[in-house]
């Protein structure tokens, strides 16, 4: 993975663009392009391409694939954006690098957005990529563990995110247990070879669609359960998020960005072979993610791709008072400061 400083650098896309972006700017972040486009397009020498930095959730993969299509695919360039999906330092880093400003948006899950607003933090999410919960608790099969309750004395491996630690609060307690009776231990992206290494007995806060996955096809036999039939509500796994004053300052580019990443989702939906090759040609992503793996990481997401990145404000509710009856968050946020659909194209 790249360094943090990759952020320093951006891959101008030379594809030719539609569309005129209009209105957009800010924050000195326009570049004028000298490049030409595709095989006999015209000299786009005229036009001002804006550049943002967006930072992933984690690992860049089948949850991203919408954006990473609309990157590898020139979707952005049609619309003036020279926009770059980057994977940050740590699982736990995207929502910081948005809030200040180290990248321009961001990708994170809803409960980490929930909690942040809770305690004011100036980000607001302006749509979704993965409309369902993916999180799940994972042990392999020959760990003999039976349930939840078996996991007493048991080291739990986790990505580190705040909100995952209290999830697995609440979960461990409708089996009787505490977070003292188990022993916790935050490994970033380290997940699947915590567990396979015998450095973890079970996993929390993997996805069932790609850890899960990937421990399927390496024939290790993983107990999957989703964080749905733990106790969990619904909400969007990962959604976009923007600083609440960028967006007021360039709504226009906010609109282009979703214009775009939501016909790479559409694209990937229509056409999964091009999505699969679209995460192939991408960088930074999982070091583990052979043409396999990622074919099989892709299938098991698209169900859950956002359509038009549409976000749910009553299902967005349901979780925030859920959060809040269980003491993971002081006050609740209204839905209306956590989201908002207004820089989409058209409802769900």
């Amino acid at each position: 993975m790249k360094s943090l400083c990759c952020r320093c650098s951006w891959l101008l896309p030379v594809l030719l663009a539609a569309v005129t972006l209009a209105g957009c700017g800010g924050q000195g972040s326009s570049e004028s392009s000298t490049e030409t486009a595709r095989t006999g397009a015209q000299d786009q020498s005229s036009h001002t391409f804006h550049r943002l930095n967006v930072t992933a959730d984690g690992w860049k993969g089948a949850g991203t694939v919408g954006p990473i299509t609309a990157e590898m695919r020139g979707y952005f360039a049609d619309v003036f954006l020279a926009a770059e999906l980057l994977s940050p330092a740590s699982p736990n880093s995207s929502l910081r690098y948005v809030v200040e400003e180290v990248d321009d948006l961001g990708v994170t899950q809803e409960p980490q957005l929930v909690m942040a607003k809770a305690k004011g933090a100036p980000v607001i999410a302006i749509g979704s990529l993965v409309s369902k919960p993916t999180a799940a608790m994972i042990w392999l099969k020959k760990s003999q563990i039976s349930g939840i309750g078996d996991l007493k004395g048991k080291t739990i491996a986790y990505p580190g995110l705040p909100f995952q630690r209290g999830f697995l609060q609440r979960i461990l307690a409708r089996a009787g247990l505490t977070l003292g009776d188990v022993k916790i231990k935050a490994v970033g992206y380290h997940l699947v070879s915590a567990l396979v290494d015998g450095r973890a007995d079970a996993i929390f806060g993997g996805s069932w669609n790609q850890e899960g996955v990937e421990l399927e096809l390496e024939g290790l036999e993983p107990v999957v359960t989703r964080v749905q039939d733990l106790g969990v509500p619904a909400y969007d796994e990962l959604m976009v998020i923007a600083r609440t004053d960028r967006i007021s300052e360039d709504p226009q580019l906010i609109k282009a960005f979703m214009s775009a990443a939501s016909r790479g989702t559409a694209t990937a939906l229509k056409n999964p072979a091009l999505a699969i090759e679209s995460l192939g040609e991408s960088e930074e992503v999982n070091p583990a993610l052979s043409p396999e793996l990622a074919k099989a990481e892709v299938h098991a997401t698209l169900p859950l791709l956002s359509k038009g990145s549409y976000m749910d404000p009553d299902q967005a509710r349901r979780l925030i008072d859920w959060m809040y009856e269980q003491g993971l968050i002081e006050k609740k946020p209204p839905v209306s400061k956590v989201l908002t659909n207004r820089y989409l194209q058209q409802g769900p």
